[in-house]
């Protein structure tokens, strides 16, 4: 398939090597294939290829391959420009590296200017712990780099700071991304964001369905945009019969009104940790769990904390409603396969057990939302705390 992809860029047409005027809509791909998605990554491009470019909307591409060096692209139909000889391109880089990314919205907003911009980070995915791995910079360097939390948020600032421009959809074309730990980082960077509470299939995102209906419909906005990507996405994934998949929007003007609720519901649950903990670990046990079996779906383990008979504690219940608000206020729109018919479009970290995979991991302390929140105090103590009962059958009562 990479090499059915690289004859498709060489018999490209290359007329079309800058955006129009008054263009719609950028949109932009940063796909990191240099690893085992290099197959997925190439039908991906061939996708857009097949539906390409138009005078309303600029579909720019930063591929980088595990066969071969990265190259910006201009997707036309029926192939791709090479549009990056200017900074030296095709070459290998290391798409783990920030300011990669950074670099990619400069110039294409600068060299593909629009009304609206949409960009999707496409790889791997770890939630919290990080996106788009690059395997030919890890076999050079022995280093096992990744875009971490802070590192997004570095690449989102520098490019806003050079160009004004604020994403109207990010995409997250990566396993488990839809987490607050993840829209934080992004926040006043995006108005709208587009991940999943679980594993995304190696297929992707239905690129050739999204494209199309961007060009049959160049006015939408960004919120229309992102449910597009929701329901063609579950859509794909029905007809393949792939059940165990999510998808969700998230609209960012909530992102203050979340955070505010999962710090409330954090330091509340803290504070009554030592007479519910084993009601905390049976509500969360009882959520959507996912691949990592510490997300949880947020929205689940407030509502079962909501649900509590055993839990006498106005904080908590109040907490707990107020983060359902947010989550209900924020996610617009949702679409969950039969396994995971309990997600609400928004996963949290919440390790349920005090040794094994469950422990809470070392590096959580590097996730800004967890320690601008009260919620890295709540997790570290729960992941801690030693008197608890084993089970979701072991009968609960307040200690």
């Amino acid at each position: 398939m990479a090499a059915v992809g690289m004859m498709v860029l060489m018999m490209a047409p290359t007329s079309t090597t800058a955006g129009e005027d008054g263009a719609d809509w950028t949109f932009m791909v940063y796909l990191d294939a240099d690893n085992s998605l290099e197959s997925w990554g190439v039908l991906n491009l061939e996708w857009l290829e097949m539906v390409g470019s138009t005078p309303d909307v600029n579909f720019v591409v930063l591929m980088d391959t595990y066969t071969g060096p990265a190259d910006l692209l201009y997707v036309e139909y029926g192939g791709s420009v090479q549009i990056g000889a200017d900074y030296g391109y095709p070459k290998e880089v290391n798409m783990a590296d920030p300011t990669v990314l950074e670099w990619f919205i400069e110039v294409t907003c600068d060299s593909y200017p629009a009304e609206k911009y949409a960009l999707i980070l496409w790889d791997h995915g770890g939630g919290w712990r990080g996106l788009c791995w690059d395997d030919t910079t890890y076999e050079e360097t022995g280093v096992d780099d990744c875009i971490t939390m802070v590192e997004l948020r570095d690449a989102m600032a520098g490019a806003f700071e050079d160009t004004g421009e604020v994403m109207d959809v990010v995409g997250f074309d990566l396993c488990l991304m839809a987490m607050p730990e993840v829209a934080y980082q992004v926040r006043d960077y995006a108005d709208y964001v587009v991940f999943s509470e679980e594993t995304v299939p190696g297929q992707g995102y239905p690129y050739d369905a999204v494209a199309q209906a961007l060009v049959d419909e160049p006015t939408m906005d960004g919120m229309e945009l992102s449910e597009v990507i929701v329901i063609e996405y579950a859509a794909f994934y029905e007809e393949l019969n792939i059940r165990d998949v999510t998808i969700s929007a998230f609209d960012m003007a909530y992102m203050d009104e979340l955070t505010a609720a999962v710090d409330y519901l954090g330091a509340e649950l803290l504070d009554g940790l030592f007479t519910y903990m084993n009601n905390i670990q049976r509500d969360a046990i009882l959520a959507q769990e996912y691949y990592y079996p510490y997300n949880i779906d947020l929205m689940g383990f407030a509502d079962n904390l909501l649900g509590d008979a055993v839990i006498d504690d106005d904080g908590i219940k109040e907490a707990a409603a107020l983060v359902c608000d947010a989550v209900d206020d924020g996610i617009f729109a949702c679409i969950n396969g039969d396994h995971n018919y309990k997600s609400n479009g928004i996963a949290i970290y919440l390790p349920t057990t005090n040794e094994g995979m469950h422990h809470i991991k070392d590096d959580y302390i590097d996730v800004p939302f967890a320690t601008e929140t009260s919620w890295y105090d709540f997790v570290e103590a729960f992941s801690h705390f030693y008197g608890r009962t084993w089970g979701i059958d072991t009968p609960v009562r307040a200690v």
